[in-house]
């Protein structure tokens, strides 16, 4: 197997087989006699990876003391092949030619688009460490040669009577460990999508924290030692994991849809639900060597900043187009107009600036680049006398957000070069927009806050005014569920009233511990969709996605797509009790909705129970709100859910079932003895978000 050309030693542990003026066919002395096989085995597999038993090199002369290696080969009829292709293609060119540095070139740039081609284009592992790595994980496992590692690792197996020292490798799809002692020889190969559960463990009796035990699907369990950065190998593991079982359930799903009928079934019922089967296709993802090629990253590297990406859009609610630039670690953030003080990390993101305090009582911040007014750094003295930056935000509603940053830390610098870098980049957009008139310049910020409850109850109150504060919902024509004196509405408004004049609303607002405990508390009619909105994220979705949903609605109203006969007939099927859909306007608005969505997600397309929670929505928010929330909810907040296999709901149900025989095992050998399944009655709970299983003003504390 030709290799990517690399420099090589002459040894004393190769003898040559075969020679010509400029090339060498080499055997490993460890393949002759059977001890020093052993031993000399032994010592490759500890201190480095194991290298294959043939070469073949390449040398100026007879009298040159460094060689270029160009194959390797387990066989010798593996690396015959390789000296017989050289012979016939290469060997007669470079006698030809006469400068030396002249025939290196030529045979160098033979063998990397040699290689380039046999990888199918794919980019080659630039670090020599882990090219030979790659071909000993491929030679060892016998993988094909699509199959890419992403790292590995030096570790010890342990057994009941010994320890096996050797390497762990991690690729897109396996879990493999090699080792060999002295002519015992340990191979373990799993599928990543056959681990149960991963585990950090101690070792040696509970004195080293360095070891990861495996537990795979039929029981069996693996611990591994030794390993000097567990956490690192650990989380990498865990990403694999997730990938792995994301790919899985996009099979299942491509399946799915493909056992549809036709191109009008893209609604579904629950019992539509079919079983997962992750055979059907290979992953319909990016090649590992197009992951490999962005920034000149190794797959390792993308990995590792992918879980960090997942992690960040996940904390904070951002969409999925967000990559994180940029992190302060140590941040101190005064709450304004208080002495309360908070320790977090500060974030700075491709379209936000967000911070964080991991304690019970922390507070999160998530501010988009657009609703910066100013920012300022300053140096100061922090409370305990050391000098630091002062790192202050004006927000778009005039409120001034200071954190401060020690002057040692060299982070400060390099986040706000990121946030300068991408508030100029922002600016020149805007700018383009008004010279181009397109659709972001018809969408201001001061336009967006307009949209919100929020601002108009702020409004009305310092005007104390009286009349409606509502955004555009059927709630606002039909009335709200509940009596609003029973709910107590008037102080709940109140509460909140307060908090935003303290802490920010809709884009700017601040979340402290007391914004959670005020929804727990709960949500006050004329602000209920909002808080859904912010909480959930999808306010940040539509203010970044202006004018989709109304293209949207005009593609579907020119031409309806295949769910629009699905859901036409729900339409009359969801809360038939509220008096907004006994109506047009209620049911017009729901049918826009539910085929824009479709629209906009043609692969998932529409599933029954969409309609109810859409619908509920809609009493409290107005289309464009409701359309970015169900996105958000679908998407991320309950995956699967809705999806053709429904493999969401499914994985809660087998979670629920369990719960259910861990706390309640009498009413689980009930259901068990008169062969009830459990899903049967709790499958459209989960679905319809308890909507349809309780009162509505019950259940809206549910969606709370």
């Amino acid at each position: 197997m030709f290799v990517l050309p690399a420099p090589a030693e002459p040894s004393a542990f190769w003898s040559d087989v075969k020679v010509t003026s400029n090339f060498v066919l080499q055997q490993s002395v460890s393949a002759g006699g059977a001890f020093l096989k052993s031993v000399l085995a032994t010592i490759q597999n500890v201190l480095e990876t194991k290298p294959p038993p043939f070469r073949i090199v390449y040398r100026h002369d007879a009298t040159a003391i460094a060689y270029i290696l160009l194959a390797v080969g387990e066989t010798a009829g593996e690396i015959e092949s390789d000296w017989k292709w050289l012979s016939d293609n290469i060997m007669p060119v470079v006698v030809e030619l006469d400068e030396p540095a002249e025939r290196a070139n030529f045979v160098v740039t033979k063998i990397r688009f040699l290689v380039s081609a046999e990888e199918g284009g794919q980019e080659v592992p630039a670090d020599r460490k882990m090219r030979a790595a790659t071909t000993t994980f491929r030679q060892t496992f016998s993988v094909s040669r699509t199959e890419n590692l992403v790292t590995y690792y030096s570790c010890a197996l342990s057994g009941s009577f010994m320890m096996h020292q050797g390497w762990l490798y991690l690729s897109e799809n396996y879990f493999c460990f090699y080792a060999y002692m002295f002519g015992s020889e340990k191979k373990i190969m799993l599928q990543l999508r056959d681990i149960k559960d991963l585990t950090r463990a101690r070792s040696m009796g509970g004195t080293r924290d360095d070891a990861i035990e495996v537990t795979t699907r039929d029981g069996t369990q693996y611990m591994f030692s030794n390993l000097f950065h567990r956490d690192e190998t650990y989380e990498m593991l865990e990403q694999l994991t997730a990938n792995t079982m994301k790919r899985v359930l996009m099979n299942s799903e491509y399946t799915s849809t493909q056992q549809q009928s036709g191109p009008h079934s893209h609604g579904r019922s629950p019992s539509d639900a079919s079983a997962i089967n992750a055979d059907s296709r290979p992953p319909m993802t990016p090649t590992s060597a197009a992951v490999c090629s962005r920034g000149g990253k190794s797959l390792a590297e993308q990995i590792a900043q992918q879980r960090r990406n997942e992690e960040f859009r996940g904390d904070f609610g951002l969409p999925s187009s967000e990559e994180l630039l940029s992190v302060i670690e140590t941040a101190t953030f005064t709450v304004p107009g208080t002495t309360t003080m908070y320790r977090g990390r500060l974030y700075l993101s491709t379209s936000f600036v967000c911070y964080m305090s991991p304690n019970h009582r922390g507070c999160r911040i998530t501010l988009p680049l657009a609703a910066v007014r100013r920012i300022e750094r300053a140096n100061s003295v922090d409370s305990y006398g050391l000098q630091c930056y002062e790192l202050t935000i004006t927000v778009w509603h005039q409120m001034s957000i200071a954190f401060r940053v020690p002057s040692t830390s060299n982070e400060c610098n390099g986040w706000c070069d990121s946030l300068r870098g991408q508030l100029k980049s922002m600016v020149e957009e805007q700018q383009f927009a008004k010279t181009h008139h397109t659709a972001l310049a018809r969408y201001t910020l001061k336009a967006f806050c307009k949209t919100c409850a929020s601002e108009h109850l702020l409004a009305q109150s310092d005007s104390a005014a009286s009349g409606d504060v509502y955004a555009d919902c059927l709630g606002k024509t039909f009335g709200f569920p509940g009596d609003p004196t029973t709910q107590k509405e008037k102080p709940k408004t109140k509460y909140w009233i307060k908090y935003m004049r303290e802490y920010g609303r809709n884009l700017t607002v601040i979340r402290r511990a007391e914004f959670d405990r005020l929804i727990r508390v709960g949500l006050p009619n004329c602000l209920r969709g909002e808080i859904w909105e912010l909480s959930s994220g999808a306010m940040h979705l539509r203010f970044q996605n202006r004018g989709v949903y109304e293209k949207h609605v005009n593609d579907y109203l020119d031409h309806p797509g295949p769910c629009a006969e699905e859901i036409e007939k729900d339409l009359n099927r969801s809360l038939p009790e509220y008096a907004g859909y006994q109506a047009p306007e209620g049911i017009d608005a729901l049918r826009r909705v539910l085929n824009a969505y479709s629209l906009r997600d043609a692969e998932l397309g529409y599933c029954q129970a969409m309609n109810i929670v859409a619908s509920t929505m809609l009493i409290f928010m107005t289309e464009e709100q409701v359309f970015w929330t169900l996105s958000v909810m679908c998407d991320r907040m309950v995956p699967g859910y809705y999806s053709p296999s429904m493999y969401g709901a499914s994985l809660d149900q087998s979670i629920f079932q369990s719960l259910v025989e861990e706390t309640m095992p009498s009413l689980a050998r009930s259901f068990k003895r008169h062969d009830i399944q459990l899903s049967i009655a709790c499958l459209p709970w989960f679905l319809t978000l308890f909507v349809n299983s309780m009162p509505l003003v019950y259940a809206l504390r549910v969606l709370d």
